[in-house]
């Protein structure tokens, strides 16, 4: 369970490094006047991504062509990241239905396991092409500086996300007013 977790963190850190070295997408923003649902919180995504970039860039000492090629490396493997992580939520419905449903074939047991190993090998393999990639815009003493600030992030983001669903499950309630 504590590696679904790391999984998790390691996602969600990827996410907000996505977040914060990938420029603002101005594409996204409507035309003045006009809003869309969910309009607000892009734009906020954009606000975010903008200072946390430059905050990124700061904190590694990078320029802004080695920032934009920082950038296009982390989203390139932040799709593979996703994908991965699709898969691996599909493989976990899988076993769970397997296991809530008390069957005991044997063979889908056997598929759902070799699944779960190939799963981890891969998720090695993007590591490894990762570290590679960033090794070619960083130096070796900024990749570990990157990964401590995209670890430093996943917190942050999942003690936020913690306090916003501490605070949605609050807000609301009734009884005992």
């Amino acid at each position: 369970m504590k590696s679904a977790a790391k999984h998790r963190i390691a996602l969600i850190a990827g996410l907000a490094v996505s977040l914060v070295v990938a420029l603002p997408v101005s594409a996204q923003r409507g035309p003045p006047g006009q809003r869309r649902p969910g309009q607000d919180r892009v734009q906020l995504e954009q606000r975010i991504r903008a200072q946390m970039g430059e905050m990124m860039r700061t904190q590694l000492g990078l320029s802004e062509d080695e920032g934009a090629r920082l950038s296009d490396a982390v989203q390139d493997f932040e799709v593979q990241r996703r994908s991965l992580g699709r898969e691996e939520q599909a493989l976990r419905r899988r076993v769970e239905a397997l296991t809530l449903e008390g069957e005991e074939d044997q063979q889908q047991a056997i598929e759902l396991l070799d699944r779960m190993a190939a799963l981890r090998l891969r998720e090695a393999e993007l590591f490894v092409a990762e570290q590679a990639r960033l090794r070619e815009i960083l130096t070796p003493v900024q990749v570990l500086r990157y990964h401590a600030l995209r670890e430093q992030l996943g917190e942050r983001i999942q003690r936020f996300r913690e306090g916003q669903r501490g605070r949605a499950n609050g807000v609301g309630r009734r009884g005992g007013n």
